[in-house]
């Protein structure tokens, strides 16, 4: 009786999330859909419209490039359409979007990339091993070596010590003033250029 009784529970628990969720889905998509219409990425790409397709670090950072007019090029996945697999680049530079999964190592003085896949395999980068990588599968995707370099753009608040973030030469860190960020990093880099 007492598993019954779990069960008719655990079923009502379900049933109950399941609804949840697709109101959720249904209150959410509809917003999703209209910021995306309205987008800079649809006007420029006009691209079918895809299941939260407006959502993520990579359709902001876009749409912040177009409207900013930023020199800095999108370059789409061929095996995946979606922004999130796709790569920002400026002159010879990938610029890696963050998604807070850098910590600090005070010990050894490192920043270490620490993130998890679908399996559950935890992986641990030191930052060098994580930007030579991330070029590495970026000149891979384009078949030719367009990156030598990269930097990581860090949204502030997703870091623990902030100072020491803003003085990681690999970090773009901004708060509340990323396209600002981007467009500095955008000058900066070619006026070294031009003074070489």
């Amino acid at each position: 009786m007492k598993k019954a009784i779990k069960s008719f529970f655990l079923m009502i628990l379900v049933i109950v999330g399941v609804m949840i969720f697709g109101i959720g889905l249904v209150i959410l998509l509809p917003f999703d859909y209209l910021k995306y219409k309205r987008s800079a990425y649809y006007k420029k790409e006009r691209k079918k419209y895809r299941v939260f397709a407006a959502s993520g670090w990579h359709f902001e950072i876009y749409n912040e490039i177009i409207k900013c007019d930023l020199p800095i090029r999108f370059i789409e996945n061929p095996d995946d359409p979606t922004l999130a697999c796709g790569r920002f680049v400026f002159e010879d530079t990938l610029i890696l979007p963050d998604d807070f999964s850098f910590e600090f190592d005070s010990q050894s003085g490192t920043w270490w990339y620490c993130s998890e896949d679908e399996d559950e395999h935890r992986q641990i980068l030191s930052l060098d091993e994580y930007v030579e990588n991330e070029i590495a599968d970026a000149n891979e995707l384009t078949g030719q070596a367009i990156c030598k370099d990269a930097v990581v753009l860090i949204d502030g608040d997703s870091v623990d010590d902030l100072e020491k973030a803003k003085a990681e030469k690999r970090f773009l860190v901004y708060e509340d003033n990323r396209a600002e960020v981007l467009k500095q990093f955008c000058e900066t880099k070619t006026k070294k250029e031009e003074s070489r």
